[in-house]
């Protein structure tokens, strides 16, 4: 039955020739469409967080503006396991689908990875309307080359043509009894033959290890300290800064949440991006990666720009210096702890293509 199904995939080839992140990623849930779509299961040998976390955070910032549609969900299943799973990045996808999945007005996202049977190297993106208590019904499908990664987007030259939606959808179904979620408790046990952890082995790495350490050996094209204490540098604040998820009022929130205060004193003059045009909601994002957490996207945001955020969490930050700090996930974070530490500041280095490496 697959193999029938592989077969009538290729019903309606019709080749895109515009960009793919439009057709592919954003065209079928925009709201001026026909009938929009919310719901998109994406079959991949390789992916990569940078690729999950951009692509989630447009979509976000298109629904709360009204340029997609409510309610989105994406469902990817991970085909080259063998030949691209890392422990470590088996680790970095849960963690990032842990804080998408905790931020208010994200889309829903799932992964499940292939764990029996042959190894899966089909790229499909399959668009369907999906809602409680009727069948799902797809509506339209794209496969080709095309993985489901920064590289195969922005760095390679892939081809994509439209097929048959429901065959798609079938083939997607079909692969799921030989997968498992990433958050399933049993993915060790499930896994230990498929997980390679050697360091060599990656089809599709996540490179944020390496990239740090290339970036580390360049000379940045600038520099900049800012503080984590509140502008008279007394504290850290209750509420606010390295605190924000800890509430004065009692009210519930993920006690991770933070942000960087950019207080005037620390401020320099187009080191970060800002607005393109004063009347534009959010400022440009722009990519971190850490030495020891990966990578992950901040922006500058609140009025006047005075604080400095992760877009994809905001818990993401407040949990990164705590573990530096070697203080409990969600604890309240005072001055002393800092300067135990050795640092009541973080250090941004700026690079030539926009890339800033975080360090604390």
């Amino acid at each position: 039955m697959m193999a029938d199904t592989r077969n009538a995939l290729l019903g309606e080839q019709v080749l895109l020739t515009s960009s793919f992140d439009e057709d592919v990623l954003y065209a079928p849930a925009r709201t001026g469409a026909v009938s929009p779509c919310n719901s998109l299961k994406i079959v991949t040998a390789f992916t990569d967080c940078d690729r999950i976390s951009t692509h989630m955070i447009a979509l976000s910032d298109g629904m709360r503006t009204g340029k997609f549609v409510k309610g989105l969900s994406v469902e990817i299943v991970l085909g080259m396991t063998k030949a691209g799973l890392s422990q470590k990045k088996h680790e970095d996808i849960c963690r990032l689908l842990r804080f998408l999945n905790g931020t208010k007005g994200m889309p829903g996202i799932s992964c499940r990875y292939i764990v029996q049977g042959p190894e899966v190297h089909s790229k499909l993106y399959i668009w369907s309307h999906k809602s409680t208590g009727s069948d799902e019904l797809p509506a339209i499908a794209y496969c080709g080359s095309l993985n489901y990664t920064m590289n195969a987007y922005y760095k390679r030259r892939e081809s994509v043509a439209s097929c048959d939606a429901l065959s798609a959808y079938n083939y997607y179904e079909e692969l799921l009894a030989d997968t498992v979620d990433c958050f399933n408790p049993d993915v060790p046990e499930k896994l230990k033959n498929v997980i390679n952890n050697s360091p060599d082995a990656a089809g599709e790495p996540d490179d944020s290890e390496k990239d740090y350490m290339i970036y580390d050996r360049q000379t940045p094209i600038d520099t900049l300290k800012v503080s984590l204490l509140k502008a008279d540098g007394s504290d850290t604040g209750y509420g606010s800064g390295i605190n924000w998820g800890i509430r004065p009022n009692g009210t519930k929130r993920d006690r991770n949440q933070a942000y960087i205060p950019y207080n005037s004193q620390d401020r320099k003059a187009g080191f970060f991006p800002d607005r393109l045009a004063p009347s534009d909601e959010n400022c440009p994002m722009f990519k971190v990666i850490t030495r020891d957490f990966g990578s992950f996207h901040m922006r500058m945001a609140q009025q006047g720009n005075k604080a400095i955020h992760s877009v994809e969490s905001n818990a993401i930050l407040g949990e990164w210096i705590r573990k530096r700090i070697g203080a409990p996930s969600g604890g309240y974070v005072t001055k002393q702890m800092l300067e135990l530490y050795g640092r009541t500041y973080v250090t941004f280095r700026k690079y030539a293509d926009g890339t800033y490496l975080l360090d604390f």
